[in-house]
């Protein structure tokens, strides 16, 4: 593991490109705010890619550029040449920064490494302090959070607070209405820190002498034993059904032990909803007793209880928290936030990665005319002048008539003076620099000279006598010859058969599809294909596998 070491100058002038690494694109609030930046970014005059093994996910409005990155992959082996790379999450920092491509920041948005850090094994925590201890640039959403990371981490956390969009999160627009009142909360039964079965023990205490409901937004189908407990629950609702939700809400009720800077009541407040939050570190960075919000203890379902009374029955006071909760909202603007960190990044570009080798230490086989995209070139040399492997394989592309385009990893550049230790992987797909190179190969020749029968049998023995992961490239080969020769039933039984020993592998769903009838696509494989993506893990896959 190694700490990245920049020099200057770099980026001085130009569209900055910033690309977020995530691990992960569900729904939940840390998503949503990479989502806002990410968008708001590129309206400011940035350029923006989301990298992450995820497919491009429909529960918000993305308007920038989004790469999927087969899960056989290493997420930071997607990210494109940039200027600037934001690790979302401590896992991926390390990766990120051997990428070599541009300097990292991480940024920090809050979880149990910091909100509950007593909990973990001393491994873990060892660990992630060197997680922390590698990226240049530290930046989070709350000052609750940045005094954790100096704390815990020792780590001084530049501030970008998050904020409200306004069009969508406003007292004008529709109400949601139910038959009476209703509380509202927000949160995935999942996720214990968000107090949800607190809330719901709350709710059964007031509605004892309040005529009154408790609606649910959540990102996941709730168990049948909660659910029976609250009057309705939305699963996965639009942000604009968000909002309406809000408005129509008698209290937004939030219940979390622990949050970094949590939107939910930031939002209700914005939406002239009347908020009721326990006493979590993160709605402390904004909501005061008495003020915009009354605050609870929390896992204290009885004070929840008191506090909701006191709201709803008080009609002076619900009043003033709505008054003084717009207020709050209106403080947390995207537009002066976004251009804050707009410049946060740009300072950063001004940085170089520091390298470790030279070009000149390294037999390149290929030049940039090779390669199927110029940036990917780029990628490589810079990947060339940080990493300790003494190899660098990369795709090499082959089209052959009636199959889907191969790649095949092979080596295209040998460290000068070295032993040929260890192997490393650089997605840059290049053309072949030896077009007849598969004609020396058993197997394919006689494929490509179309003596399938011949095939057939050499890729069987090759399937027979092979242990290692290329067993799979083989039987993939198998297939392909079977359909050639119209022998579709025999491919549809090997298919079966891979496919439960290469489950996670995309390429044989693939074939499953080739192998059916084109009038009825197999859904099952579709759906696999999109979500596995390349089958990279092996020496051979399908480029760009679509369905």
């Amino acid at each position: 593991m190694k700490n990245q070491v920049l020099t200057g100058p770099g980026k001085s002038n130009g569209k900055l490109h910033i690309v977020y690494a995530m691990t992960h694109v569900g729904i939940c609030g840390g998503v949503k705010v990479i989502f806002e930046h990410a968008n708001k970014l590129q309206n400011a005059g940035a350029k923006v890619t989301l990298v992450s093994h995820y497919q491009k996910p429909n529960w918000f409005p993305i308007e920038t550029d989004y790469i999927q990155v087969p899960f056989d992959l290493e997420l930071a082996k997607g990210i494109p040449d940039c200027d600037v790379i934001v690790a979302t999450y401590w896992d991926h920092i390390q990766a990120c920064i051997e990428s070599g491509i541009a300097p990292v920041v991480y940024f920090e948005q809050g979880d149990f490494h910091l909100f509950d850090y007593d909990s973990m094994n001393l491994t873990l925590k060892n660990f992630i302090q060197r997680q922390y201890e590698v990226p240049p640039f530290v930046f989070t959403v709350s000052n609750q959070a940045a005094g954790l990371i100096t704390k815990i981490y020792g780590r001084e956390a530049q501030v970008f607070p998050n904020a409200v969009d306004e069009s969508v999160f406003c007292v004008n627009g529709e109400k949601e209405l139910g038959e009476r009142p209703y509380l509202l909360m927000v949160g995935g039964e999942s996720a214990a820190f968000k107090g949800i079965p607190d809330i719901i023990n709350a709710y059964e205490k007031v509605k004892e002498e309040l005529d009154i409901d408790l609606y649910w937004i959540t990102p996941e189908e709730p168990s049948e034993k909660l659910r029976s407990r609250v009057t309705r629950v939305f699963v996965n609702p639009r942000q604009q059904k968000i909002g309406s939700l809000y408005r129509g809400a008698a209290i937004y009720v939030c219940g979390s032990t622990y949050e970094n800077f949590p939107l939910p009541p930031l939002e209700a407040m914005a939406c002239g909803c009347p908020v009721v939050t326990t006493n979590n570190t993160g709605s402390l960075e904004y909501a005061v007793h008495e003020q915009n919000a009354f605050i609870c203890n929390m896992r204290d379902p009885v004070d929840m209880a008191e506090k909701i009374k006191e709201v709803f029955s008080n009609d002076c006071l619900k009043e003033s928290l709505i008054t003084n909760g717009l207020a709050t909202a209106n403080h947390y603007n995207w537009k002066t936030i976004i251009q804050n960190i707009l410049e946060y990044y740009k300072n950063i570009a001004e940085h170089e990665v520091s390298p470790e080798n030279t070009l000149e230490d390294w037999d390149i086989a290929i030049r940039e005319k090779d390669c199927l995209n110029k940036e990917d070139y780029i990628r490589l040399k810079k990947m060339l002048l940080v990493t300790n492997a003494d190899i660098v394989r990369v795709p090499v592309i082959y089209s052959i008539e009636k199959v889907p385009q191969i790649a095949r990893w092979e080596v295209v550049a040998i460290r000068k003076n070295s032993d040929g230790g260890m192997v490393e992987e650089c997605y840059c797909p290049e053309w072949p620099l030896r077009k007849l190179y598969l004609y020396n190969l058993k197997g394919y020749q006689s494929f490509l000279e179309k003596q399938y029968d011949k095939a057939l049998d050499e890729f069987t023995q090759l399937y027979n006598g092979d242990q290692s992961k290329d067993k799979a490239v083989w039987a993939r080969w198998i297939v392909l010859t079977l359909i050639r020769l119209q022998r579709k039933q025999e491919a549809k039984r090997k298919l079966n058969d891979f496919i439960k020993e290469y489950p996670h592998n995309a390429d044989f769903y693939k074939l499953r599809i080739l192998a059916g009838e084109r009038d009825h696509p197999d859904s099952f494989s579709i759906e696999a294909i999109k979500i596995l993506g390349e089958a990279t893990a092996s020496s051979e896959f399908f480029y760009k596998i679509e369905p």
